[in-house]
């Protein structure tokens, strides 16, 4: 076994984005076959000339041209990824390259209502490949590496255009041993004064109601509706999120129980990006299906 000491690599992605650049003579053509943003392509750039410390292209008004280190570099790069790929080839076949789609989504939204149907997204659309990070780590990731950015809010988002994905109705939720515990659920009033769980940021249809009082408050409509499940509480979440369980009577609702709010979820895009891409309008579209063809609680 060898005791020599590798020396630290430029991350991968860095690399793959000065090898197409340099190959294509731009950020434009280098993010059109990495499904990148060229602003995207442009930062991976950036990253791997501070790692090497020296400029690997001059950054001209509508063009850019490898600097003598870009053109002494180049070579070597692309005969690791040629070599690469051959091996990769010779052990393991080839294939055609997925499609990859990042989604960003509140917690939440990806658990309720996306993950449970994802499948379906992957048997209409085989072809890309879904990668979803969740809006808990938001820093994780640079915002020009998110294909689809869903936020839930009412907006303006500063520096990004908004288009509504859906709009949404909150819910108070219970369940029968809270009715055992406490009374029978008959009006507004009868949750507004019993323990109840509020969610953080979001829309209450029962504040101001005569003495009402949120005896514990929680950061996600996940941690509400866990604590909802024990009967020690209600809650009030978005209507989507405990569809559900509504349906398969782990919680109780009732008609006037759900009310209209002004908060939404929405696709939001950086106001610079002139291109959205095939992937993420696909996506886009079966979120709204999905949502659509979703069965309401009942009232």
């Amino acid at each position: 076994m060898s005791d020599r000491v590798r020396a630290p690599l430029p991350p991968l992605i860095d690399l793959e984005a000065f090898e197409a650049a340099a190959r294509h003579g731009s950020f434009v053509g280098a993010a059109a076959e990495l499904h990148l943003t060229p602003s995207a392509i442009s930062h991976r750039v950036k990253s791997l000339e501070q790692h090497l410390g020296v400029p690997l292209f001059t950054r001209l008004a509508r063009r850019i041209e490898l600097t003598d280190h870009g053109r002494a570099y180049t070579p070597t790069v692309r005969k690791a990824f040629d070599e690469l790929a051959m091996a990769t080839t010779g052990m393991f076949g080839w294939g055609p390259a997925e499609r990859r789609l990042t989604v960003r989504v509140p917690i939440s939204y990806a658990v309720t209502c996306v993950a449970p149907h994802l499948h379906e997204f992957h048997q209409q659309h085989p072809g890309i490949e879904v990668r979803m990070v969740s809006a808990i780590w938001a820093d994780t990731i640079a915002t020009d590496d998110i294909d689809v950015d869903v936020r839930y809010g009412v907006g303006p988002w500063p520096g990004h255009r908004a288009e509504l994905l859906h709009r949404e109705t909150a819910s108070g939720v219970w369940t029968a041993s809270f009715e055992d515990r406490y009374g029978t659920v008959g009006c507004r009033a009868d949750l507004a004064v019993r323990p109840r769980v509020h969610v953080l940021g979001m829309e209450d249809p029962w504040a101001g109601t005569p003495g009402s009082a949120a005896v514990i408050a929680v950061d996600t409509s996940l941690a509400a509706m866990e604590m909802a499940a024990s009967g020690e509480f209600s809650t009030t979440v978005l209507s989507r999120f405990a569809r559900a369980a509504i349906m398969d009577g782990r919680f109780v609702t009732a008609e006037w129980a759900t009310a209209d709010i002004d908060e939404a979820h929405w696709v939001v895009t950086p106001a610079d990006r002139t291109e959205v891409s095939a992937e993420a309008r696909q996506f886009v579209d079966w979120l709204r299906w999905n949502a659509t063809a979703a069965t309401p609680p009942p009232g």
